[in-house]
């Protein structure tokens, strides 16, 4: 599957491609292996990943590479048909629009034709409203109707119990034996249907693997995204494809989250249910996308939000220095392993920048480092964030307790600064931390106290005051005191994490 690489660049920005033409490899060829020892096997395979790691594009561009490479490849989005009562109405569409033109012999399509007649019997039968209208066609009543009247005869007594049994009851007595005798019928007609359908599939099988050679094997069903949908549609999506689409020489594909929607399953039928246990009997083996490398991961979410639309950052790193990476996708990732940033809290501090960004005042410059700090702070531990702001830790000794447990030690960064008039610029690593605590210090000060400082020299961390200094407006009357623009950042985090958490709880 190497020679596939058009389908992925250049939008495989977590480097998916090498997971799949992994599991393409083991799936062909443990469907060969079975083969060969005339046991070929139906398979089920679970794709893990939270959500929005890229599980959909994983499985599309996956799926795209097994149809370039002769497999028949079916892919149904179960979110999209969650409107149905009954998955199988959508799901048996998806399978015949997937491979009736993916055929072209007249006699795959006839048996394909004859599996999917079949499998339409097996959608649910709308058996309460079958019933209703017989019982409104022998009595004139609906079924509630009845019910009640049923009732009102139960609790009239015994005086009349005998004269209402010899007509009220009878009836009833009679409208349910013809109840159960439909409801039986129906339960076996559905085992034989159900059997009748695997065989269809299964001939559809073994004629594709003795006639047509020029068609590889195994069948790719693909589902994605289950862990969205009802709990009751995605368990009988899985009852369906674990106990209808078994047969030898089917593969599954099922991405989803199975914490996620263990929790979903736990809401309706109790917290005591064992979900992820039950989830697991569906399934023969699970893959979990691997976590991607950081730096992959910074530029994956950059682009997502769309950060890149919002200018130049203040960065306090020249450009080029990290290159081929821009240097805000750089500070953004030392920040997030200095702070041991899991991928999930990655994506939300990018969500909360996005939020701040969208609502930031035409011309200021963007601090990056000190804004992304705030944001980090005020996702890690909310009472931290508290006290920087309300300007608690400018102290270096208490700032430098306040992180001790939050960010790493002797976390560094690279920057180009003026060593020496001989010497002149050179790149130089520096603490996270001092550049930080800078940044703290000069947000609680006034604008006239930045303008008296003389900030000519571009060592560090002058130059990160030289910055804020610029910043401040020259036209502010003699006396008043103004804080500069970076005293307001912590206000604008803390609006942008009230939305972050109304989002996190949808």
């Amino acid at each position: 599957m190497n020679d596939v690489t058009d389908n992925w660049n250049p939008d495989d920005k977590l480097d998916r491609k090498e997971s799949a033409d992994f599991l393409t490899n083991y799936l062909i060829k443990r469907y060969g292996l079975a083969s060969k020892h005339q046991h070929p096997d139906t398979f089920v395979l679970n794709i893990r990943a939270d959500w929005g790691f890229g599980k959909t594009f994983f499985l599309q561009r996956w799926a795209g590479d097994l149809r370039k490479a002769g497999f028949p490849v079916v892919f149904f989005n179960a979110w999209e048909n969650d409107f149905s009562d009954d998955p199988l109405i959508g799901f048996i569409a998806e399978i015949n629009d997937g491979l009736s033109g993916h055929f072209k012999s007249k006699k795959i399509l006839l048996h394909l034709d004859e599996a999917i007649a079949i499998g339409r019997k097996l959608i649910k039968p709308v058996s309460l409203g079958v019933t209703a209208m017989l019982v409104k066609q022998l009595s004139g009543l609906s079924l509630e109707k009845l019910q009640e009247s049923y009732s009102q005869g139960s609790e009239s007594g015994a005086a009349d119990s005998s004269e209402g049994k010899s007509k009220s009851e009878s009836d009833i007595s009679s409208l349910l034996s013809k109840y159960a005798d439909i409801a039986l019928k129906e339960h076996l007609n559905k085992r034989e249907t159900i059997k009748l359908f695997k065989d269809k599939l299964s001939r559809l099988i073994t004629t594709l693997q003795s006639e047509e050679k020029h068609i590889k094997l195994p069948l790719f069903i693909f589902i994605d995204e289950l862990d969205r949908c009802r709990p009751t549609y995605a368990i009988e999506l899985l009852e369906a494809v674990k106990h209808l689409f078994g047969v030898p020489g089917v593969y599954f594909v099922v991405a989803t989250n199975l914490e996620q929607l263990g929790h979903s399953i736990r809401a309706v039928y109790g917290e005591q249910f064992d979900s992820e246990r039950y989830l697991k009997r569906f399934f023969d083996q699970e893959y979990l996308l691997p976590s991607p490398d950081n730096t992959r991961f910074t530029a994956f979410l950059f682009e997502r939000y769309a950060l890149n639309d919002f200018g130049t950052f203040y960065t306090v790193i020249e450009d080029k220095i990290y290159d081929p990476t821009p240097s805000d996708q750089a500070l953004f990732t030392i920040l997030c392993d200095g702070f041991k940033l899991g991928l999930r809290d990655q994506e939300q501090v990018v969500g909360a920048l996005q939020a701040v960004l969208l609502n930031w005042p035409t011309g200021e410059r963007i601090h990056l480092a000190y804004l992304l700090f705030l944001i980090i702070a005020k996702q890690i531990s909310p009472f931290l964030f508290q006290q920087l702001a309300d300007k608690q830790l400018v102290d270096s000794s208490k700032f430098s307790g306040a992180l001790s447990t939050k960010l790493r030690e002797n976390v560094k960064f690279k920057t180009r600064d003026l060593v020496s008039k001989e010497r002149g610029y050179e790149v130089i690593e520096r603490n996270v931390l001092d550049m930080l605590l800078t940044y703290q210090n000069l947000q609680g000060r006034t604008v006239k106290n930045l303008w008296e400082q003389n900030y000519n020299s571009i060592a560090f961390p002058g130059k990160i005051g030289s910055a804020v200094s610029q910043d401040c407006s020259r036209t502010i009357p003699q006396g008043e005191n103004s804080m500069p623009p970076i005293s307001d950042y912590a206000r604008r985090v803390s609006q942008a994490g009230q939305l972050s958490n109304v989002m996190q709880k949808t």
